[in-house]
């Protein structure tokens, strides 16, 4: 009698960068999942590690995951904004097992962890299903938990959609002086630099050394995928924002604005600017990149969501970020000196806001 062949199904494999920049364009993913991404933190301090799933010959999904080199010669693993998976959400978590699998098979007794920060929604992804997998919940998310989603058809729908108070606060920067460029020039990062800085000390927002910012821009505009908007009153730099297209969506990733001038309303200047490029290039969808849990209302980021609601959309909450322990003492040890360690940096930032 022959034995049964039993079909087997979702099986990981490590691609080299340019599998996987073809296996890209046949499964839809998350920017933060894109080649393009793994190259650019390739030169920040992580390592690109880029995964297939297949089933039998076909790929289902992708993985980019980061590896971070830790103490005593472990390393961690982050997949932000994936797995890519076009699946239910059972069939996600099991293909997400095959990820996990081959990261662990790969690397061993050094891998600490496997963390994932899955581009689905709390509803979509609920928290027993992940429990069920092994999976356990991060202490901090590292992408936004919440964020604003804006759905874009045309520019009209879009003007239309807008209260008569945020339409007047847009045609008030023309009035007022303000001038809204496109900039290509690396330079002009500096200057919007200064900006930046001052966002974050208002917000309590972490950001990355002025170099990190210089990269990101060479290397997203080189491909493509960026635009750069500011807004200037009498040659000086009131507010800049990194624009990311990708795919059909546009991600707003990285804003500043000065404390002055802020009646000129230069912000809304650049979003409307921002939201007409989107349009132009066959975005669907503009994510407005963080915002506070709507029942937070002292929350430090409670005026800039307040700013970003004027615009439309809806809040959506996202699943967050996930953790497999694979050493479960080393992890729980780490865990402890995270904590601390992002504590620290709490007061640290606090000291640093603005009275």
């Amino acid at each position: 009698m022959m034995p049964s062949m039993h079909r087997i199904k979702d099986q990981a494999r490590f691609l080299t960068f340019e599998e996987y920049q073809v296996k890209e364009k046949e499964i839809s993913h998350h920017f933060l999942q894109s080649s393009l991404w793994g190259c650019f933190k390739a030169r920040h301090g992580w390592e690109p590690c880029y995964m297939g799933v297949f089933d039998q010959k076909k790929c289902v999904g992708l993985a980019l995951a980061l590896l971070r080199k830790l103490p005593r010669n472990f390393l961690f693993a982050y997949i932000p904004k994936g797995p890519a998976f076009s699946e239910t959400e059972e069939a996600f978590l099991q293909k997400s097992l095959a990820i996990r699998a081959a990261l662990k098979n790969k690397y061993g007794r050094r891998l600490l962890f496997v963390r994932m920060e899955p581009h689905k929604t709390a509803p979509e992804l609920p928290k027993h299903m992940l429990k069920k997998k092994g999976w356990k919940k991060a202490p901090y998310d590292i992408q936004y938990r919440y964020t604003r989603l804006i759905p874009l058809s045309t520019e009209e729908a879009f003007w239309q959609g807008l209260t008569s108070k945020q339409r007047n606060k847009i045609k008030t920067a023309s009035r007022k002086g303000v001038r809204i460029y496109s900039l290509s020039d690396k330079d002009a990062v500096a200057e919007w630099y200064k900006v930046y800085t001052e966002t974050a000390c208002r917000n309590a927002i972490f950001i990355h050394p002025l170099a990190y910012y210089e990269d990101f821009f060479n290397t997203f505009q080189s491909s493509g995928t960026l635009s750069f908007w500011a807004a200037f009153y009498e040659e000086e730099m009131l507010a800049g924002a990194f624009i990311i297209h990708y795919r059909e969506e546009s991600l707003y990733m990285y804003s500043g604005s000065s404390d002055k001038e802020r009646q000129r309303r230069p912000n809304e200047a650049i979003q409307w600017a921002a939201v007409r490029e989107a349009v132009s290039r066959g975005s669907f969808l503009y994510d407005m990149w963080g915002v506070a849990p709507p029942e937070e209302e002292h929350h430090p980021w409670a005026g800039l969501s307040r700013f970003k609601a004027g615009f439309g959309g809806e809040v959506a909450e996202f699943a967050g970020c996930w953790d497999y322990p694979c050493r479960p003492l080393f992890y729980r040890a780490f865990i402890a000196a995270e904590k601390i360690r992002r504590i620290l940096l709490a007061f640290r930032r606090k000291g640093q806001r603005r009275p």
